[in-house]
């Protein structure tokens, strides 16, 4: 196994994850998650963020009743309801290398 240090310092990983038709519980994928996590690559591109924030899709990271989620890393921050409106704000902290509080 090889180790290599992260060549971008923050990471975001927006659930995509979809259910199949009539599943009874919800997912982020039916609940505008893959297009949050592609309006994030487009903001993060934009802002000049390439080389400081990677935007990643994953699986379900459960709460899925609280959908859309994602999860930062290295902070470790989970985001539960996402809208586009709250877009600017998450890459804002991260600019600015502020922790999201409020």
């Amino acid at each position: 196994m090889l180790k290599f240090p992260a060549p971008f310092p923050d990471a975001i990983f927006v659930c995509t994850f979809e259910r199949p038709a009539g599943h009874p519980k919800p997912c982020c994928g039916k609940r505008g998650g893959p297009e949050l996590r592609q309006q994030l690559k487009q903001m993060v591109e934009e802002r000049g963020l390439m080389g400081q924030v990677r935007i990643f899709q994953s699986g379900c990271i459960g709460g899925c009743e609280q959908g859309p989620m994602a999860v930062r890393y290295p902070k470790g921050e989970l985001m539960m309801g996402i809208t586009p409106d709250d877009l600017g704000d998450i890459l804002d902290s991260m600019a600015d290398g502020a922790d999201g509080q409020g």
